[in-house]
């Protein structure tokens, strides 16, 4: 398994910061300080130092900068991969993925907090909240070396997502130094996870990969609002 750095993350708008870097840290700056909802892409970009203009040309709705941050987080956790080995199981590798996820989140943590609470009454962020997640939970899974596609990945990613945003309501007001409390969390959340799909294989045994050829759907119905949700 890979050992964690758990001390906050470097911002993505440093000295070689791109406009788009420095529109996700506006972006969500402003949420934690006046929320989600009525945030605009004017005052996202007078935050940022960016032209209107420009900001619009980079990123066109506040939306669209949220799926801005969501390949900033995927780009982070696809290079945790990068150090797995023959050795590290499945399951290690996707504690180690989704902990690296929210080490990348660390310093929007205000922010997130804030989309979070906005999102039951933001359906458009709803929604594009809920695919960037869906989408993400994808990358890990086929990085562990696990299908992500037919049925049976279906199924597994969504198993995923919501073992995912569990732990991110645990993550947010998670004020240990090492984040124990998320730690914990999602590896009693994996616990359960891969104890259901035990079960569900011995009942219906599972045909793994084969899937692929023989279910192409693509298709993800977005949990609804009462279940949780996060941007990344």
């Amino acid at each position: 398994m890979v050992d964690h750095d758990t001390s906050p993350s470097e911002s993505s708008a440093g000295e070689d910061a791109t406009v788009s870097d420095r529109l996700i840290d506006a972006a969500l700056g402003l949420a934690g300080e006046s929320g989600w909802r009525r945030l605009t892409m004017s005052a996202i970009a007078e935050r940022a130092g960016v032209p209107l203009n420009e900001a619009l040309q980079v990123h066109g709705s506040r939306n669209d900068v949220l799926r801005a941050m969501g390949r900033h987080v995927d780009a982070a956790m696809l290079k945790e991969a990068l150090g797995f080995t023959e050795e590290d199981s499945p399951r290690d590798r996707l504690f180690d993925m989704l902990m690296r996820r929210y080490d990348t989140l660390a310093r929007w943590r205000p922010g997130l907090a804030a989309i979070i609470r906005d999102l039951p009454a933001d359906p458009v962020s709803f929604v594009v909240s809920m695919k960037g997640v869906y989408h993400s939970m994808g990358l890990a899974l086929e990085a562990a070396g696990l299908p992500a596609d037919g049925l049976n990945g279906l199924a597994t990613r969504k198993g995923l997502a919501a073992v995912y945003l569990s732990t991110m309501r645990v993550w947010v007001k998670d004020d240990t130094e090492d984040n124990a409390q998320t730690m914990a969390s999602l590896d009693k959340g994996l616990d359960r996870a891969e104890s259901v799909a035990s079960a569900l294989c011995r009942c219906n045994p599972c045909r793994g990969r084969r899937r692929r050829d023989e279910e192409t759907t693509e298709s993800v119905e977005p949990a609804g609002p009462d279940t949780g949700a996060a941007p990344a």
